[in-house]
């Protein structure tokens, strides 16, 4: 036992010296924190542009079917500015409590969204990730924005692996509308129809630029859900 309380705290000053030699940084201003948030709250609150600031089911331009409730993102996207930053860090750099922190930002903004009321019954839908991507970059950061969002809401996560990336598509980057919707066709297959049974489900992923994932998401639980919507750290 003396030996365990000994090791417990040699673990805890060796923390503490690795705090001491590389402190953690707001990845916007610089400042440093107490936490390993990697996102200061004023660089939180006002670092980024607001996306659907007038509250309307979409944001401006977006074009979604009409069975499709809301969507609703965070901030709009800043091709090769700090938000870009922060969203490659949350999906390569392994900084989960950067995708939980973002993730529960997006969660206050979902709760006075008026258009889609989150209650208990309410399922988030991390989008899949094939299985060889997830084994090559440890995690899903659908997941960990996911998280955020259901420690400020009563909405809870559908269990991993009731939907299911059954094709390891190309990147979507560089596709234009038409290409992004044929690359996606049958990558993704449910296989937990109880799981979205009669909910109200939300899709959630970390940039949502045409919609195109998302909607064929939407597509396979369709005719199980009560409603859908999608949300988003960033609109591009």
């Amino acid at each position: 036992m003396e030996c365990n309380v000994l090791i417990d705290r040699m673990l805890g000053l060796g923390n503490d010296l690795l705090a001491l030699l590389y402190p953690v940084s707001c990845l916007v201003c610089g400042d440093r924190l107490s936490d390993e948030s990697y996102l200061c709250s004023y660089c939180g609150d006002y670092a980024f542009e607001l996306s659907n600031k007038d509250r309307n089911e979409a944001s401006e331009g977006m074009v979604l079917p009409d069975w499709i409730t809301m969507q609703e993102a965070l901030w709009e996207f800043d091709k090769g500015g700090y938000l870009q930053d922060i969203l490659h860090h949350v999906k390569y750099s392994g900084l989960a409590n950067l995708g939980v922190t973002l993730g529960e930002k997006l969660g206050y903004k979902l709760l006075k969204n008026p258009f889609m009321r989150i209650t208990d019954e309410t399922v988030l839908l991390p989008v899949p990730l094939h299985p060889s991507r997830q084994r090559k970059r440890g995690y899903n950061q659908s997941a960990l924005i996911a998280r955020g969002i259901a420690e400020v809401t009563v909405a809870h996560i559908a269990d991993q692996g009731a939907m299911k990336r059954v094709i390891n598509t190309r990147t979507q980057t560089g596709l234009n509308a038409r290409s992004r919707k044929e690359n996606l066709s049958g990558a993704f297959l449910v296989t937990d129809a109880a799981a979205f049974l009669d909910r109200a489900v939300i899709i959630v992923d970390d940039v949502i630029t045409t919609g195109a994932t998302a909607i064929e998401i939407a597509g396979q639980i369709r005719g199980l859900v009560k409603e859908i919507g999608i949300a988003t750290i960033a609109r591009a």
